[in-house]
């Protein structure tokens, strides 16, 4: 093998494909623990479902919904037991969900402030503002997260697995672009490693489906997802070189999305082969 300096030079192009690093933007209620579910249909999947969240609704009546196992972890100690565990291997999880980077932040400010709820609600609100040690160490535990919790989708270790976070959103100015842009709803010194992580930053979104309009209601919504680079909503997307220019801003308007069907579209890792409905009846027919 070729190597530079005494280090081995890697061709990329015969490196095992990393798995899915998903990141889920939206406000409450646009789908997003629902989109995240969908990874699902892709193995056994490992669901956190952080205090205050209840995303696990969304999913409940869905075919794919017996492939997902939830948790509830309590404390910031808990969850860090589920990586480890997940870290190990020989747990057969093709994929794991945290839901959400938002309800982690606020579990995470429980844990340093002794689990005050008042304290915690003080700093939100600005009248308490938490000390520079406890945002420090907030910020500790926000990163990591991101940086350990993504690494389980490395391509080259023994079991990787599909890693897709959810978090709500804020304005916050773009000081890059001038004007506001939608940001993880987490403390602000931790957005940049967050947004740095992930392959896909996805913003799942509703909006007026004049197709579908009622008599007196008006239109339904319908939920679409915001897909490739915009700043405005926050999304990045590190597309394949040959693909570049063949993926819409905006999905779902014609088909539902699934993380599978992206997936297998961008030529993510991990992603199951599926036989043509025809070749699986021909089959059939065959055994018989």
């Amino acid at each position: 093998m070729a190597s530079f300096a005494g280090v081995n030079i890697v061709d990329v192009n015969e490196e095992a494909a990393d798995y899915g690093r998903w990141l889920i933007l939206g406000a409450q209620g646009a789908g997003k623990s629902s989109l995240a579910s969908t990874v699902a249909t892709m193995g056994k999947t490992l669901f956190i479902d952080l205090p205050g969240e209840k995303g696990t609704q969304s999913f409940k009546n869905a075919p794919y919904a017996k492939n997902i196992d939830v948790v509830r972890p309590e404390s910031v100690t808990a969850l860090d037991d589920i990586f480890w565990s997940l870290d190990k291997g020989g747990h057969g999880y093709k994929a794991v969900i945290l839901d959400s980077l938002t309800a982690l932040q606020k579990m995470t400010m429980r844990y340093l402030t002794g689990f005050s709820e008042t304290a915690v609600r003080e700093i939100k609100q600005g009248t308490a503002p938490a000390d520079q040690r406890t945002w420090g160490q907030a910020l500790d535990i926000m990163t990591d997260t991101a940086v350990f919790w993504y690494g389980l989708a490395d391509g080259n270790r023994p079991e990787p697995m599909h890693v897709v976070m959810t978090a709500q959103v804020k304005m916050v100015e773009d000081e890059i672009n001038g004007g506001v842009r939608r940001s993880p709803d987490v403390q602000r010194g931790a957005q940049s490693i967050i947004r740095a992580t992930p392959n896909y930053i996805i913003y799942a979104d509703v909006e007026e489906d004049l197709d579908n309009t009622g008599h007196d209601e008006g239109p339904s919504l319908k939920h679409i997802v915001r897909f490739g680079t915009d700043p405005e909503y926050g999304t990045k997307a590190r597309i394949p070189y040959n693909l570049r220019g063949k993926v819409p801003s905006v999905l779902g308007r014609d088909h539902p999305v699934t993380l599978e069907k992206l997936s297998r579209f961008l030529g993510v890792g991990g992603v199951p082969e599926r036989k043509p409905a025809a070749t699986a009846t021909k089959s059939a027919k065959a055994d018989n």
